[in-house]
């Protein structure tokens, strides 16, 4: 273990979680805005289900005809329920891909963070598990289910399915 960990007071440890969380929030908020730029792109990506030709809809519609049945073709209109309700969800949206896009960043500063109190053999460990998961998973499981929510939120579904 590190000897600078055990030196610190619980509130010097409490001021360096204070600063890394602080410039966590500051890289998120920077990619979100970036990304608020894009947002027609990023809807873009993140609406592709409304449409009946989605992959897992065709994938439904072939399992259903080998099934003997057919999936008949649906329309999704999108219906702004708020006044301010459609640029909320761009802002949400906006910072969550900020998030996910930021979220090497977020695992490195917790990683700092956390690291001074580590064996050797641990950190090392560590070090593999965060690479491999942040590379494969991220944060992109959370970003789709707020995304989905906020779709399921304001959609009129129309036809069968």
């Amino acid at each position: 273990m590190a000897t600078e960990a055990n030196t610190q007071s619980f509130w010097e440890h409490l001021d360096v979680l204070r600063a890394a969380i602080i410039k966590i929030v500051a890289v998120a908020v920077v990619f979100g805005i970036v990304v608020f730029f894009f947002k027609e792109q990023l809807f873009g990506v993140v609406l592709v289900p409304k449409d009946d030709g989605f992959i897992t809809y065709q994938l439904l519609n072939r399992m259903a005809a080998w099934a003997g049945g057919a999936m008949e073709s649906f329309s999704v209109r999108l219906i702004n329920t708020g006044l301010a309700r459609q640029f909320i969800i761009h802002m949400k949206t906006a910072l969550c891909a900020g998030v996910l896009c930021a979220s090497p960043y977020i695992l490195y500063q917790l990683f700092r963070f956390v690291s001074p109190t580590l064996y050797d053999n641990e950190r090392r460990y560590i070090t593999q598990t965060v690479g491999v998961s942040s590379v494969m998973f991220g944060f992109g499981g959370q970003l789709l289910s707020d995304l989905s929510t906020d779709f399921s939120l304001f959609v009129n579904i129309s036809g069968k399915w």
